[in-house]
C-alpha cells in the first residue's frame, strides 16, 4: 500500500504550496508513481505542478446524475463513473492528479459516493504515495474516502487564525476512528522573533511541532516566474521537506 500524506490548514498558510513540494522532491528522488489528490475546492494544488485536469470528480458527479435516466443501453451508472473517473485523472511525468472540484448540490449523492470510494480505493495501490490537498474542514477525509493516512500534516502560519483553524482540525480528526497514523503541526515562515511565542501557543494543541519550513527566496521566485517547482532541487527549502518525508516514511518508506 502507498504512504499517504494529507496536507490541511487554513487558507493563505502554504498549505497547497507544501503539499506540491513534497510532491516535487519525491518525483526528483524517483519514489513514483505518486498520486496527487486536491480536495481543496480553491484547487490550486494543479497551478504549482504544471498540470490541469480537465475534470473533476465534483464535475462528474452533476454530469452523472444529469445524464442518469438517459444512459446508453447496456451501460450501467457504475460502468459509466467507472469510465468518467479514468478520463478526469490527469497524468504527468512520475504523477498523476485527480481534483475533487466543487462540493455537492441539492441532490442524492449517497450512492454514488460510494462508487466514488470503491474507485479511489481500488486505484491507490497502484501508487507508491499519495499526497492530498486538503481544506480546512477534512470533507475528503471524513466523508469521501476509506483511504487511511499515515500522516496528517496541519500547517500554521503567523496569522494566529490558522492556529484556531488547527484546533478545529485537531477536534474533527479525534472523530476519525484511528485513520489517521500521525498527525504533525508544520510551521510555515515564522518570523523568528515570534517563534517563541508560537511554540508556547502549540503547546494548547495535543499535536506535536515537527519542523518549521523557513522563508526561501528561491521559491518565492520560481512561483512568481511560473516556473517548475523541480528548479528548487538543491534549495534549503527541499531539505526540510526531505525532513517531513522521512519522518513520515523512513527508509524504508517504499517497502
Amino acid at each position: 500500500m502507498p504512504r499517504t500524506i494529507a496536507v490541511a490548514g487554513k487558507g493563505g498558510t502554504g498549505k497547497t504550496t507544501i503539499a506540491a513540494l513534497l510532491i516535487t522532491q519525491l518525483i526528483l528522488q524517483n519514489r513514483v508513481p505518486v498520486l496527487a489528490i486536491d480536495a481543496d475546492p480553491d484547487s490550486n494544488l494543479g497551478d504549482l505542478l504544471g498540470l490541469q485536469p480537465e475534470q473533476s470528480i465534483g464535475d462528474l458527479r452533476e454530469e452523472v446524475l444529469d445524464v442518469m435516466k438517459k444512459l446508453p443501453a447496456g451501460m450501467t451508472k457504475a460502468s459509466y463513473v467507472e469510465a468518467g473517473l479514468h478520463q478526469i485523472i490527469a497524468e504527468a511525468d512520475g504523477f498523476d492528479l485527480i481534483a475533487m472540484g466543487r462540493g455537492e448540490g441539492s441532490g442524492c449523492y449517497c450512492a454514488l459516493n460510494n462508487m466514488i470510494r470503491k474507485f479511489s480505493d481500488d486505484l491507490t495501490p497502484s501508487y507508491r504515495w499519495v499526497v492530498m490537498d486538503n481544506e480546512a474542514g477534512l470533507e475528503h477525509l471524513s466523508r469521501r474516502t476509506t483511504r487511511n493516512v499515515d500522516a496528517l500534516l496541519v500547517v500554521i502560519s503567523d496569522n494566529p487564525l490558522s492556529l484556531r483553524s488547527a484546533e478545529k482540525i485537531q477536534a474533527i480528526t479525534e472523530d476519525l476512528d484511528n485513520r489517521i497514523g500521525h498527525k504533525y503541526i508544520v510551521t510555515n515562515m515564522i518570523p523568528e522573533d515570534r517563534m517563541e511565542v508560537f511554540r508556547r501557543r502549540l503547546e494548547t494543541l495535543r499535536i506535536p511541532h515537527l519542523i518549521d519550513i523557513p522563508y526561501d527566496p528561491n521559491l518565492e521566485e520560481v512561483i512568481f516566474q511560473g516556473e517548475p517547482l523541480k528548479n528548487l532541487n538543491g534549495s534549503p527549502i527541499m531539505n526540510t521537506i526531505q525532513t517531513i518525508i522521512d519522518t513520515v516514511g523512513g527508509e524504508d518508506a517504499d517497502s
